[in-house]
């Protein structure tokens, strides 16, 4: 899988936000505790956030960092941005501003679940296990059970196939060193109505990180799995199941 981060980071900038203001203040600095406030968190307590459609509740014994982005660009007589972000700036039509953190709400929120402790979850906001992240939209082309399908199969077309029927995954080998594999679920009880089951992506080699994407279009989310490569092989169906119960369970219906 190649993920090509310069696409999403460009589409993050170009994103149109009303109701800014011109960056004229320091932005508050992630990773704080003033930072989680105003947000509305506060680690060791009951926590919600809005992620997408969905409200999501964390409870005291998760450790949850959200993230939110302080500034993003726009056109500066309101109108679609139709120009790449660059173009727009060289001729002065793009500006960038100041969107201030909302309570409650977050573009992402990541935490940690352990395998050590049956996939229980961490207190800790930085780590202490499988990261786990959900966002406000799909992030990339990486879901491959109900998202981007089709761009998925034209990836693995031609490649070279290893079963691994231990964890019940087909291994579609890279053509390049330099590129990761790409893995499809072929349990029978994962496949889908498309015939094909779930797939995803690794960086290269055996410790390179696999980035496991579930874009949930009726609640306007995306959870992400991202673990090494050696863990999914050992642990898929353990791991998969786990995260999936979980982040169904922080949903408040």
């Amino acid at each position: 899988m190649r993920i090509k981060m310069g696409c999403i980071v460009g589409l993050l900038s170009t994103m149109l936000i009303g109701g800014c203001d011109r960056i004229g203040s320091s932005e508050l600095s992630s990773n704080t505790e003033e930072y989680w406030a105003a947000h509305g968190i506060v680690q060791g307590q009951i926590n919600e956030l809005r992620i997408g459609g969905t409200l999501f509740r964390f409870p005291a014994d998760v450790g949850v960092n959200p993230f939110s982005y302080q500034s993003a660009w726009r056109s500066k007589d309101g109108s679609p941005m139709t120009l790449s972000t660059k173009e727009g700036v060289d001729r002065g039509l793009y500006e960038k501003v100041a969107t201030p953190i909302v309570k409650g709400k977050a573009y992402k929120a990541t935490f940690h679940l352990d395998p050590a402790r049956g996939y229980a979850p961490s207190p800790n906001p930085y780590g202490g296990g499988i990261a786990v992240e959900i966002y406000d939209r799909q992030i990339g082309t990486w879901d491959g059970v109900n998202a981007h399908l089709e761009g998925h199969l034209k990836e693995i077309r031609g490649r070279e196939i290893i079963e691994h029927p231990a964890s019940g995954l087909r291994e579609y080998v890279a053509p390049k060193s330099w590129i990761g594999p790409e893995f499809e679920d072929v349990r029978p009880e994962a496949k889908k109505a498309s015939g094909y089951g779930k797939f995803f992506g690794c960086q290269p080699g055996p410790t390179g990180f696999c980035f496991i994407s579930y874009w949930n279009a009726a609640g306007g989310y995306q959870y992400q799995i991202v673990v090494t490569r050696e863990f999914v092989m050992d642990h898929w169906s353990e791991l998969d199941l786990a995260v999936a119960n979980f982040v169904d369970s922080i949903i408040v219906r």
